[in-house]
């Protein structure tokens, strides 16, 4: 009867996890709703304390960003700020148009109005980190020694440029070194939910093909996290038929 109770335990304690699982994508951030500066190489949020709020005549002559133009903690600094890093990188980084299209995307993550609420740094998606790595190894980076991040290579002569895949070997290291909190679950950014804006925004062809690759790679993951559930459900239900049915017998030998 031991063995039973103990595989019972195990059965209850692995479909809480896969129950978790399966709706981690529901989770909210926790925080109180109000812009918090993320701090390290990120410029302070003018509207530090109040809740996001659309920004869409402030900005209306900016494409950057557009998806969290609506709804934003950032001012013109950060728009200033992605925008001289984006040019940069294809300016002097050398990056091809799905590398510059997708670093876009990640530095735009400081305006995205979940994040903005968030303590810390902009939490990234493991996934995406690698996606963005993927697509951005052979662009040329430099080191920024007094905020300790990496950089797009930029036009002063005296910075010692290299390739993103000599400065770091993946996608998770590359987010971190550039400032970055890296998560492998959710909510983070560059999941399905946080990118689904970007899909309604007129967003770059390239950015808008890697959110549909995204979307698409989560739909399989979902499947097999369902059936995980009712396989060890019924093995669960099975488990305490079985008990049940000892149980019945002890009984009955007892009262014999």
């Amino acid at each position: 009867m031991g063995n039973y109770l103990t595989k019972t335990v195990f059965l209850v304690l692995l479909l809480h996890l896969l129950i978790s699982s399966s709706c981690g994508a529901a989770a909210k951030p926790s925080e109180n709703g109000v812009c918090i500066s993320k701090g390290g190489r990120f410029s302070p949020y003018e509207s530090e304390g109040k809740p996001p709020k659309s920004a869409d005549r402030e900005f209306k002559d900016l494409n950057m960003c557009k998806a969290f133009h609506g709804k934003t903690c950032c001012s013109a600094s950060q728009m200033q700020s992605v925008s001289s890093a984006v040019k940069n990188l294809a300016t002097f980084g050398e990056s091809v148009k799905d590398c510059s299209d997708l670093f876009e995307l990640l530095e735009c993550s400081i305006c995205n109005p979940n994040v903005g609420i968030q303590s810390g740094p902009p939490r990234i998606c493991a996934s995406f980190c690698d996606r963005v790595f993927e697509a951005c190894s052979d662009a040329y980076f430099s080191s920024d020694a007094s905020k300790k991040v990496i950089i797009p290579c930029g036009a002063n002569e005296d910075i010692i440029c290299g390739k993103a895949s000599k400065w770091e070997s993946n996608g998770t290291a590359f987010c971190d070194a550039m400032g970055f909190t890296v998560q492998t679950e959710e909510p983070c950014y560059g999941s399905k939910a946080s990118l689904e804006p970007v899909m309604e925004s007129g967003s770059s062809e390239e950015t808008q093909k890697f959110v549909v690759w995204f979307q698409d790679l989560q739909q399989p993951v979902r499947e097999m996290i369902s059936w995980a559930v009712i396989i060890t459900g019924s093995f669960l239900y099975r488990g305490l038929i079985d008990m049940r049915a000892m149980r019945l017998g002890v009984n009955r030998n007892g009262n014999a």
